[in-house]
């Protein structure tokens, strides 16, 4: 059985001391430290034994703007470490989405129960990603936001249906490689597929035609 040894990063006392009381009732749980600073968990993290799984919680700035390469760095030092966000109450939900693309592997809200919160810490020690269900409609909502106003003539594009599947694959995260292999066709008929469609809704960018086709229905997140 491994051990989780739980490491904190938190600017609020008060749900530090929460988090460590819970870890040490659970078995197979250990509290590894608490950290006021980011430099401090660089220099105090150490690398897991045998058996040994670490997580670091910390709370969510969003006026941070360099967590990705802060956690590049811790994972130079432990390859495996699993992070843990605890996002603030008041967060928006831009706030969640860019919380998001930081690489953490467990997204949860300062209210969460005691219960998630164990649930969390039990899907990410297993490798997996989890998301708070009460998160997930505010990423949703903000993914579904236009990056630009609704144009009269959006809902007048007629697509085909080879047009609708490459935007769900698109949208279910394959790439060019990967959408050819399923359609059967040549990466090079992928590429000219898009340059068409591209030229159909008046875009030159991929990621807004994904976005634009979820606005307009053409496509769904799921």
């Amino acid at each position: 059985m491994s051990i989780v040894r739980v490491y904190t990063l938190m600017a609020q006392p008060l749900l530090q001391r929460g988090v460590q009381f819970l870890v040490e009732t659970q078995p197979g749980y250990e509290y590894a430290g608490s950290f006021m600073y980011p430099d401090d968990v660089l220099s105090r993290l150490e690398r897991p034994r045998p058996g040994q799984v670490n997580v670091l919680m910390l709370d969510f700035d969003p006026a941070a703007e360099s967590y990705r390469t802060y956690f590049s760095r811790l994972r130079k030092i432990d390859p495996e470490l699993r992070i843990l966000f605890l996002l603030y109450l008041r967060a928006t939900e831009g706030d969640v989405v860019r919380a998001l693309r930081t690489g953490a592997n467990g997204y949860l809200l300062q209210s969460v129960t005691e219960e998630g919160l164990l649930r969390a810490l039990h899907e990410v020690v297993q490798g997996r990603s989890y998301l708070q269900p009460h998160v997930t409609p505010m990423v949703l909502a903000e993914l579904r936001k236009p990056l630009y106003p609704m144009r009269e003539w959006d809902v007048q594009v007629e697509l085909g249906e080879r047009d609708r599947m490459l935007l769900q694959l698109a949208a279910d995260g394959l790439n060019n490689t990967q959408i050819a292999d399923v359609l059967g066709l040549a990466e090079k008929t992928i590429r000219n597929m898009w340059s068409a469609l591209f030229a159909k809704i008046g875009m030159n960018d991929r990621t807004q035609a994904v976005l634009w086709a979820i606005r307009t229905g053409n496509a769904q997140l799921r």
